[in-house]
């Protein structure tokens, strides 16, 4: 009987595995996951080079493991399980009370020096980044204002059962270090109590903020520039709901069970009065509504993140705001907009802030870059 039984046993463990072959053969290759918000490997092509390089054989790996049959199910049971043994995270996403934070980053010290999927910080690194920004608001002969959003890790770090390893460290660093000509707005002191009386100033799914969270940024950084009398108030927006949407955090970390996020667009009655040109492209607004259809529903706001960004109103001179920045602050820029003409840069990619200051003659500089980039790159460190 136990002949039997193993026998059994050996047929049905080689008709899966003989399926899940042929299952591979036949069906197509996927080329987006909607789950992952990615797109997927595809075959890649044979030449002698790839071959004894080896390059092609860890593109077949990952070719293998992106379109394995049943790829999403396997996915999802691995996530259960993690929650299963109460581990409370997946590929290195935590979860708790209907929140997700990404807790591992790959850590940046130096270009030969990245140590992947870690928790932890190089505070001489992120030091050496603020001591540029000090470096630049010393060139600047105008106003210069300094905000770096924090993680949802940081925001959210009473919810997990989770001691971050550096704690606040870039934070304390960022107030030690960054100079008072830097405009430096501590975000984080800003946010963090909103976020515990439970306001929506995060997403639970995305690593940004929400348009409330950036309403609340865009109040300091009006003051700090001497325009505090013209904040508009926050009843004065008409807040439109417009789509339910899982982001890249969800999307990193499979987990099959949590609360969607609501993307919301705050409107004001003039938004036909300004034109806006994304790298030399107009727009019609200052958002882009084909992105509620696609998986990047935060690409709603400017269109996503460009080289340049030009807002100007119509027909009206006022002062010129540069903004050197990354996606954070695409949902910040139509609050200042209705003070300032808009000049904002891809920081990754323009990094010559004072050269561009006075190309365009600007009256104020603001850098709005998160905390995940510094700890991820050295980019902050090569403005000038």
């Amino acid at each position: 009987m136990k002949k039997y039984s193993e026998i059994i046993s050996i047929i049905l463990f080689c008709a899966i595995i003989a399926s899940l072959s042929v299952s591979f053969v036949i069906s197509k290759d996927i080329p987006f996951s909607e789950q992952e918000n990615r797109e997927l490997a595809q075959a890649p092509s044979l030449d002698r080079e790839s071959f004894f390089s080896g390059e092609f054989g860890k593109e077949m790996n990952l070719y293998f493991s992106d379109q394995f049959p049943l790829r999403s199910l396997f996915v999802n049971i691995k996530s259960m399980t993690e929650l299963a043994f109460l581990k409370g995270e997946n590929n290195g996403v935590l979860f708790s009370q209907n929140q997700l934070a990404v807790k591992s980053f790959n850590s940046y010290q130096s270009r030969i020096n990245i140590t992947e999927n870690t928790d932890r910080i190089y505070p001489e690194t992120i030091k050496a980044q603020f001591l540029s920004v000090n470096a630049l608001a010393e060139k600047l002969n105008i106003p210069l204002v300094t905000v770096i959003p924090p993680r949802t890790v940081d925001i959210a770090d009473s919810v997990f059962k989770y001691d971050r390893p550096d704690g606040d460290t870039a934070f304390n660093l960022m107030k030690d270090t960054l100079s008072d000509k830097t405009g430096y707005i501590n975000t984080l002191d800003l946010l963090r109590p909103k976020y515990e009386n439970g306001e929506y100033v995060y997403y639970r799914t995305d690593h940004h903020w929400t348009t409330l969270g950036a309403y609340y940024t865009y109040c300091e950084i009006m003051k700090n520039l001497g325009h505090g009398e013209n904040i508009i108030p926050i009843t004065d927006f008409e807040i439109e709901q417009v789509a339910d949407f899982s982001g890249t955090t969800a999307a990193r970390a499979s987990f099959p069970f949590y609360e969607k996020d609501t993307l919301e667009i705050w409107h004001l009655s003039d938004e036909n009065d300004y034109e806006v040109t994304v790298d030399g492209e107009k727009l019609d607004s200052f958002y882009s509504r084909d992105f509620l259809d696609k998986s990047d529903k935060y690409s709603v706001f400017l269109d996503g993140t460009h080289d340049i960004t030009e807002i100007r109103k119509k027909g009206e001179e006022r002062k010129t705001l540069l903004i050197a920045k990354d996606s954070f602050a695409n949902c910040l820029i139509p609050f200042l907009a209705r003070e300032f003409d808009i000049i904002a840069l891809n920081l990754r990619t323009n990094t010559a802030i004072s050269a561009f200051a006075e190309n365009y003659s600007a009256d104020a500089v603001l850098i709005v870059f998160n905390t995940e980039n510094i700890i991820t790159s050295a980019d902050l460190g090569n403005v000038r």
